[in-house]
């Protein structure tokens, strides 16, 4: 690598700075940005790198007035550096060093010590993962440490990164994660909010129009159904076998949603509900039957198929205990073949037998 010089030439001021790091690394010491300056014909036009310990800390005072906790600090005014400038040539931007010093006042590192430095410290999107992986799993952050040090058969402290750095990518992870789950739930609640709303504007439209609600302790919107006029006029005429399908389930929102089918007499699918559960628990499939009840002015079917479900069989022989209760082969088809899959697939080393 060349050792960069006044008049050296680069693309880019972001080419520059990773060509100055990569130098650095190779001699010991890492360098950050310092000052930049812009022009309204040019935008930035000066950038300013520094070594890592150019400069001094500034000191710190607390709103009373009183001094932060002395912290030592890496800054001792080293004045290694590379300014450079911008010009146009032929209509092509073009990045020039217009002064370099390489003159440090400081001891420079060797190869297993730079590598530590905050600036070459990286943990890898493969190593990210494992990380999160281990950390749901309930590993305190020395063990994780230790963990990726066995597996890829590294001796102790030699990973590209320190085990704080690993407990600052959890906290910060948990933080976002956190902070993405109230935003998920605000907008969960506003998309409820507004169905609610569509399904009184529906109301005002068809008077036979039913649907109703479910409310937890803090007053948020659980369980949602509704039914159309012509569907409950057709549940009268064709509702002696009613299919239940709740395979379906809300991505975004993990909200299971339910689907009242029926069959007319020309082998025509018909519609005669919908219900969107916030589980699938007894509780909510009963709260579902006994609302499709109600709906359809108190007619039980004689039949009902559903999916294969512990918690939607109890709720059916609870609310419909006259009603015959049916699971299709299909269905019992797939959930054995989804077993089969995760047995051979996901767990290769699993013996079911």
């Amino acid at each position: 690598m060349i050792t960069p010089y006044v008049g050296m030439v680069f693309k880019s001021d972001d080419e520059a700075f990773e060509y100055y790091g990569n130098f650095a690394r190779k001699n010991g010491f890492s360098v950050r940005k310092e000052r930049s300056r812009v022009s309204p014909q040019l935008g930035i036009y000066k950038r300013d790198f520094v070594c890592y310990r150019s400069g001094f800390a500034p000191v710190k005072r607390k709103p009373n007035g009183e001094h932060h906790r002395d912290r030592k600090s890496v800054r001792c005014g080293c004045d290694a550096k590379m300014y450079l400038s911008k010009e146009v040539v032929d209509g092509v931007s073009q990045w020039f060093v217009v002064q370099f010093s390489n003159i440090h006042n400081h001891e420079l590192l060797e190869d297993d010590q730079v590598r530590l430095l905050p600036a070459y410290r990286k943990i890898h999107e493969a190593d990210q993962e494992r990380i999160l992986l281990l950390s749901k799993a309930g590993f305190p952050i020395h063990r994780i440490v230790k963990m990726l040090e066995l597996e890829k058969g590294i001796q102790g402290g030699q990973l590209p990164f320190l085990e704080r750095d690993v407990r600052n990518f959890v906290q910060n992870r948990k933080k976002v994660v956190q902070e993405n789950e109230a935003l998920l739930s605000e907008k969960r609640e506003n998309d409820i909010s507004e169905l609610l709303e569509a399904c009184k504007a529906m109301k005002e439209v068809d008077g036979d129009f039913v649907y109703d609600f479910t409310v937890d302790e803090n007053d948020k919107v659980e369980n949602v159904a509704w039914s159309y006029g012509d569907s409950v006029n057709a549940n009268a005429m064709f509702g002696d076998v009613v299919y239940f399908d709740t395979t379906y389930r809300s991505i975004t929102y993990g909200l299971l949603f339910g689907v009242w089918f029926g069959i007319d007499s020309c082998g025509r699918t018909m519609f005669f509900g919908s219900v969107l559960l916030q589980d699938e628990t007894p509780q909510s499939f009963s709260w579902a039957l006994q609302t499709f009840l109600r709906f359809m002015n108190g007619r039980c079917p004689q039949t009902i198929l559903t999916d294969l479900d512990p918690g939607l069989k109890d709720a059916i022989r609870s609310e419909y205990p006259g009603t015959k209760h049916v699971i299709p082969p299909w269905n019992i088809l797939y959930k054995i073949t989804t077993w089969i899959y995760c047995i051979l697939f996901e767990h290769p080393g699993h013996n079911p037998m």
